[in-house]
């Protein structure tokens, strides 16, 4: 929740609806900009070096968009882990709406590739489905909760009120996004993994 990350950091209010704004706008120019540019580096022509990351040699595979995806996943939620700023938390928050954005048109198309396109509806939403409520429930609901809720009592030290239930400071979300952070990184691995079963595809 921007809100409370917000809130924890001690930013002012009028954050929160910008921040919604930039990663708003970054996911969908990303969306746009993924599906065309990912489409067209079907036909590039690689360096002999890069040859792994082809697709049946025709060019660049759709699944190495999904590694720059992760690193910038990576990168974004580490700004956020790190971000004591304003202007740090806005960056984190723009770059994790371009990761975002990234993933789900190539998650259509590189179903459609794979299993082709007759049922690529049901086939698409089998992980989308299954990846967003295991990871809204994982993340969101488990860890995220429990590392701030651990937090709370920390971030009023003896001033605290036993009526509050909010965290101020750092240590709120931090946790939170250096494990998001790490997972993201482990989904390079399973990329190019991606890259290697599907490169005759």
């Amino acid at each position: 929740n921007i809100g409370q990350m917000t809130e924890a950091l001690g930013f002012d209010s009028d954050l929160t609806p910008a921040s919604l704004a930039l990663f708003s706008a970054a996911q969908a120019a990303s969306r746009v900009i993924t599906g065309a540019v990912s489409e067209a580096a079907l036909s590039w022509k690689l360096p002999w070096f890069c040859g792994y990351l082809s697709s049946g040699g025709k060019g660049l595979a759709r699944p190495a968009f999904l590694v720059v995806a992760s690193v910038v996943s990576a990168a974004a939620h580490f700004s956020l882990a790190i971000a004591t700023t304003e202007e740090g938390f806005a960056l984190g928050v723009t770059l994790s709406g371009i990761a975002f954005g990234m993933v789900w048109p190539l998650m259509v198309l590189i179903t459609g590739e794979v299993f082709g396109t007759l049922h690529v509806g049901a086939n698409y939403m089998f992980f989308d489905g299954f990846s967003s409520a295991a990871g809204t429930l994982l993340l969101s609901k488990f860890v995220a909760q429990t590392v701030y809720d651990d937090h709370i009592d920390e971030s009023h030290g003896n001033s605290i009120d036993d009526g509050s239930n909010r965290c101020f400071g750092t240590e709120c979300f931090q946790l939170s996004h250096f494990i998001v952070s790490v997972l993201s990184l482990t989904c390079i691995i399973s990329s190019v993994g991606l890259i290697w079963t599907t490169k005759d595809v």
